[in-house]
């Protein structure tokens, strides 16, 4: 059985076990001193710690569908893996107060450039955060433990755009 749901004005389908299927992305950076920091947007509704996620794109691959998100969201452009780095799963509470289990597959983006006005700048904040700051601020926990792992595998957001060599996947006709 699948299922369809609409939120914000679009429509999402679950899986078989009613899960809405989401992409989302995971932006990062070294630092000048050589940490890696990641970064962080407010959701609009709670102003709570989050990453840039949303619904795919219909016939667009995945990965663009959640570049596409970044730049709405986030204000930023990057080199994004092709393949996903993690998935979690949350519970969104809908607008009408249901509830809907989520799973994100994750992609990281290497960020090259932030722009000082973004469709979502008045409705959104951005910050970097060390990784351990990071993990602290999200209450997705299965994100918060990826990104607690991060120092330990360093190649772990960065293997799949070293190989794939695609940049600046963020605005296909956007």
């Amino acid at each position: 059985m699948s299922c369809a749901m609409t939120l914000s004005g679009k429509t999402l389908t679950g899986s078989d076990t009613d899960e809405l299927q989401l992409v989302g992305v995971l932006p990062w950076r070294i630092g000048r001193d050589g940490e890696r920091t990641v970064l962080l947007i407010t959701s609009r509704r709670q102003g709570r710690w989050i990453m840039p996620r949303g619904a795919p794109v219909k016939g667009e691959p995945p990965f663009v569908a959640a570049s596409r998100k970044a730049f709405e969201e986030a204000g930023i452009i990057g080199e994004i893996s092709t393949v996903p780095v993690t998935a979690y799963q949350y519970i969104k509470v809908l607008d009408e107060g249901s509830q809907v289990a989520c799973r994100v597959t994750v992609f990281g983006m290497n960020v090259r450039g932030t722009l000082t006005h973004w469709r979502q700048k008045e409705q959104r904040h951005r910050r970097w955060f060390s990784l351990e700051a990071a993990a602290d601020k999200l209450d997705d926990i299965q994100l918060a433990e990826f990104v607690r792992t991060i120092d330990s595998e360093p190649g772990r957001l960065e293997q799949h755009n070293r190989s794939e060599g695609l940049r600046d996947h963020h605005t296909r006709g956007a």
